[in-house]
């Protein structure tokens, strides 16, 4: 792998920045995933005691602790459905939400959300909507040190190749616009594609970790590695994403278990590559990379700014990430309905970071003191 050339390095990244702007507008404007305008008017769809608790502060609404008597009904369930709006509309911020660990609310912000879809704005939820472009800009600029950067010295799958960073790259520039999907018009099938931004990230990392520990295995380094095998990879990650997505469109399957199922997968992948390095078994120049032969799965710079900082880094930053998403649904602690703070647009953000020092763990893979 050598240093790309200034003028491909342009074709590459501004092809990145064609390609959020692509999916921007496809979520935008597209009939599953924009912003719908309700058929009917929130006085003619709401009963009488609905309206004047929503839009007339008698009593006060309060979606934190709802109005025991605030249910939506099976007829205006039924309606919100034929709309195309997501199944949580009809609960969120009522007193028939559940409120569990992983609850079918809609991430809290503007709820109910029953009355925001009727609400005039050009988004139902604006910042869980921008916040998820946090994700797209680190996906541009791992882009641009890949394309415009020298090559490491190290060597490693995601530096003997452009294959590899460039797929992360381009995966991490679609995950904005993908998790934009729901927040955008809460259509059921922006919740789809909103899912499907978590199939291709834990996809991904759980497929390229089993794929340098099979390698190891069979001690193919990462520059010598034959192109074949990067197609196979590539045929595993879209299988996990296509399956994924598959079983889970709207009405059919839990997205919440391929989550969990994916999520284990990406670190059992990472794990094994530890534990053979640490039983022994998997001690090769696949995963080494050592000009001396030592087996290094974390950095062993003297300053630590490799391997095991940055993998250590990602994973505090995405678990705080998830416990923020946890804790901010309706009816949740962080949850502020009308607030400023949205515990949601948090976590994108701390996504995006996590999804930063997952890449440069990836690239700084093998370093080894030269002392």
């Amino acid at each position: 792998m050598t240093k790309m050339q200034t003028s491909y390095g342009f074709l590459w990244f501004f092809g990145g920045v064609a390609w959020f702007f692509a999916l921007v507008a496809f979520v935008v404007w597209g009939p599953w995933t924009s912003k719908i305008t309700p058929p009917e008017t929130a006085r003619t769809f709401f009963s009488a005691a609905q309206y004047n608790l929503l839009y007339n502060g008698r009593p006060r609404f309060d979606a934190q602790h709802p109005n025991p008597g605030f249910v939506v009904s099976a007829a205006q369930k039924a309606k919100l459905a034929n709309w195309g709006l997501n199944d949580c509309v009809g609960t969120d911020g009522t007193a028939a939400q559940d409120t569990s660990f992983l609850s079918g609310a809609c991430f809290c912000e503007n709820s109910p959300a029953v009355k925001a879809v009727f609400d005039t704005g050009w988004a139902v939820q604006p910042s869980n909507t921008l916040s998820t472009i946090t994700l797209s800009v680190v996906g541009l600029i791992i882009l641009g040190f890949l394309v415009f950067g020298d090559v490491p010295g190290r060597t490693n799958f995601m530096t003997t190749t452009y294959f590899f960073p460039l797929c992360y790259a381009f995966m991490t520039v679609a995950l904005g616009p993908l998790s934009m999907a729901l927040h955008l018009g809460l259509h059921s099938w922006g919740g789809w594609f909103d899912s499907i931004s978590l199939y291709v990230w834990f996809g991904f990392v759980a497929c390229y970790g089993f794929y340098r520990f099979i390698l190891a295995l069979v001690g193919t380094t990462a520059d010598q590695c034959p192109r074949w095998t990067w197609i196979l990879f590539g045929v595993a990650w879209l299988l996990c994403i296509l399956l994924a997505a598959g079983l889970t469109t709207p009405g059919h399957g839990d997205s919440d278990l391929w989550y969990i199922g994916l999520g284990a997968a990406a670190l059992v992948g990472e794990g094994l590559l530890w534990l053979g390095n640490v039983a022994g078994f998997a001690r090769s120049p696949a995963t080494s990379f050592a000009p001396d032969g030592a087996d290094h799965w974390w950095s062993k710079l003297p300053w630590d700014t490799g391997g095991r900082t940055w993998f250590a880094s990602a994973g505090i930053m995405f678990f705080l990430a998830l416990a923020i998403w946890v804790l901010s649904f309706t009816q949740h602690p962080l949850c502020g309905p009308d607030s400023g703070f949205q515990g949601h647009a948090v976590f994108h953000s701390l996504s995006a970071v996590a999804a930063g020092f997952l890449y440069k763990y990836y690239r700084h893979e093998g370093e080894v003191s030269v002392a």
